[in-house]
């Protein structure tokens, strides 16, 4: 009897329950399986870039193009970018989506050939691995500088172009002559003004004779069209960048109502933008790990163009020193084809100047700062200060008659 009780009691509970569960609007529903959404993207996104996605339940979805997946499964997701004759791919990466939140997987295909991004070169070169890891910054035994970051390994995981020249007087002038047409920039007298998302900041006085700038009638002009560009400030090194963006119709990289980079991701824009101060040293070593890309020592009769006549940096040789600025390329380029990291012009970077601590991978520097990131040295400087490894700060709104500046992309 006992038994009987026991068998009917739970028969009960169980029709209970199966009448609780379809007995209309008023019963409770079974709460909907969390999920999120992916968002699949490819730069240039010209062509259809095909890619597999692995999802947690090790399934798999292949496709081509962008595309946005809805009700997704929380979880880690493989996304695998396929080949594209003529182009890199981005490979692989990983990515965990939680519930009710959206991941985005973006990857840029490279030329294997720059032709159609003339001036620029592809770093590393394609027939290197990435991602890739350097060790950047000084010991003591290699002139090491209390402003110089100690060693450490940085990791980059995707391509980059850099402009193999610093950027020259005539490049700028006509970046600038189409920001004026274009309403992007205003003239007052001698100041130039930026004008996008309602910045009002000043960027360049076309009447300080370092930059060598004419201005007349709305028409600019230089008769140094080869010289690298000087005092220009940062803000104004940047709003070039998104000239070129915005002329390329590329999405630009900067907010200028705050002039933050991409959200604070320089590593994901699509347009162009300053360097990192990883990439910038990266560029600069090209595999090296010498004080120098040319080695321990910098020869100013024939490499670079700096002061080399009473600084005895190592027991390298001195030299002569030339006095001024020369034009872009004048000397031999590094191991990928850049030239002039060394001397002649100082180069704004992107980074806010900070320390850097332990192993890091993909850097943007400090979110905030006072000063900004300037690498490279110029022809004034000391070979000690030419190092790849040496680094340099000034204000952004510093227009200074040694500092200018390379793109990338």
């Amino acid at each position: 009897m006992r038994r009987q009780m026991i068998f009917l009691q739970m028969f009960i509970a169980f029709l209970g329950l199966l009448f609780w569960g379809c007995g209309g609007d008023d019963g409770p529903t079974n709460p909907p399986v969390p999920t999120g959404s992916i968002s699949i993207e490819a730069a240039p996104n010209d062509f259809e870039a095909p890619w597999q996605l692995t999802g947690p339940d090790t399934s798999s979805l292949r496709g081509a193009g962008n595309l946005t997946i809805s009700e997704v499964a929380p979880g880690d997701y493989t996304l695998i970018w396929g080949a594209v004759e003529g182009w890199i791919d981005p490979g692989s990466s990983t990515q965990t989506l939680d519930a009710g939140a959206t991941v985005s997987f973006s990857g840029t295909y490279y030329s294997e050939t720059p032709d159609y991004l003339p001036g620029f070169v592809l770093i590393p070169p394609a027939d290197l691995a990435v991602p890739a890891t350097f060790t950047m910054g000084s010991s003591l035994h290699e002139g090491h500088m209390p402003i110089d970051s100690d060693p450490h390994q940085v990791t980059l995981t995707d391509r980059f172009y850099m402009a193999s020249t610093e950027v020259t007087v005539g490049q700028f002038v006509e970046a600038l002559q189409w920001a004026y047409d274009q309403g992007h920039v205003t003239a007052e007298g001698a100041s130039i003004f930026d004008a996008l998302d309602g910045s009002t900041q000043e960027l360049l006085d076309v009447a300080d004779s370092s930059l060598k700038i004419d201005f007349s009638n709305g028409v600019f002009g230089t008769s140094f069209p080869d010289l690298p560009i000087l005092a220009v400030s940062w803000y104004a090194a940047v709003s070039y960048c998104d000239w070129l963006s915005l002329k390329a119709d590329l999405p630009r990289a900067y907010d200028h109502s705050d002039w933050s980079c991409n959200g604070g991701n320089p590593y994901s824009s699509s347009g162009f933008r300053l360097p990192t101060e990883a990439e910038w040293e990266f560029a600069c070593r090209a595999g090296t790990t010498t004080h120098f890309n040319t080695g321990d020592c910098l020869n100013v009769d024939g490499e670079a163009n700096f002061d080399a006549r009473y600084l005895n940096f190592f027991d390298c040789p001195h030299g002569w020193h030339l006095g001024h600025v020369v034009e872009v390329g004048s000397y031999p380029a590094n191991q990928w084809n850049l030239h002039d990291l060394h001397g002649n012009v100082a180069e704004w970077c992107q980074d806010w100047y900070g320390s850097y601590n332990g192993d890091v991978t993909n850097p943007a520097g400090s979110e905030v700062g006072e000063n900004k990131i300037v690498r490279g040295g110029s022809w004034s400087s000391y070979p000690d200060n030419c190092r790849s490894a040496m680094r340099d700060f000034s204000n952004p709104l510093e227009r200074y008659y040694l500092i200018g500046f390379r793109p990338v992309r």
